[in-house]
């Protein structure tokens, strides 16, 4: 055989090879890809339902009601209770005005503008544990490798229900704590973010992290089940992490 003819069959051999490689690599970042387009698609049909359940109406959940009545201790000086029928004139005024004035934000109808961070990002804890132990008999999915640790969720296309209205986290003021002082010429009640979902291998059930700030120590965090029942992805559950 010529040199030729060597430089040939080995040229051939490493354009196969080369071939072989590169279709291996596309294959693998396709299925990586699917999997973080999946997530995608799973986040932005859920979306609605976990604004509804993990943001409020701050103005409600601040909203206190007033001292009413006279407080109760047993002789070693515990607090028992209060005697709401040793109620003053005065504090059955301020009642009055507080319920006047919970009706009145009940009653408003107005947007309430909540902060959000579209960078969604693996929760700083693994869920693979939490979702085995809600979920019996399910095993979590585990990629390779996690090429793809954020994206960016364009939740603006999202429709939500009619109650609450997302802003982009850019928009608000960016020095610690300036959010919370800052006076809007809108109801602006927090701040939410959500992590990365911890599924299944079978891609039914799933779990991922949430939490609802409504001041520097105000606020509460979840973790949220969800599962996919005839086609639909819904709540499973929602429990309480941290409160402030």
């Amino acid at each position: 055989m010529s040199d030729h003819q060597i430089n040939n069959t080995i040229m051939k051999k490493l354009a196969a090879l080369l071939f072989i490689i590169s279709i291996i690599l596309f294959t693998s970042c396709k299925k990586e890809i699917s999997d973080l387009e999946f997530e995608k698609n799973v986040m932005t049909e859920i979306f609605p339902s976990l604004i509804d359940s993990t943001c409020m109406d701050t103005r409600l959940f601040t909203n206190f009601p007033p001292k009413y009545g006279e407080s109760i201790f047993d002789k070693t000086g515990h607090y028992i209770g209060v005697d709401s029928t040793k109620a003053t004139k005065e504090q059955k005024q301020k009642l009055l005005e507080w319920k006047i004035n919970t009706e009145k934000i009940k009653k408003d109808t107005s947007k309430i503008v909540i902060a959000f961070n579209p960078i969604i990002e693996y929760s700083n804890e693994d869920l693979k544990e939490y979702l085995e132990k809600h979920f019996k008999n399910t095993k979590a999915f585990v990629p390779k490798e996690k090429i793809y640790n954020e994206y960016i969720l364009d939740f603006q296309k999202i429709k939500l229900n009619n109650r609450f209205e997302l802003r982009h986290i850019n928009q608000f003021p960016k020095e610690r704590g300036r959010i919370w002082l800052t006076k809007y010429n809108f109801n602006f009640s927090g701040a939410v973010f959500f992590s990365r979902i911890q599924f299944d291998q079978n891609k039914k059930f799933g779990v991922l992290n949430g939490g609802f700030a409504c001041g520097n120590l105000c606020g509460q965090g979840f973790r949220i089940y969800i599962k996919k029942i005839n086609q639909k992805w819904i709540i499973d559950e929602i429990e309480e992490t941290w409160v402030s």
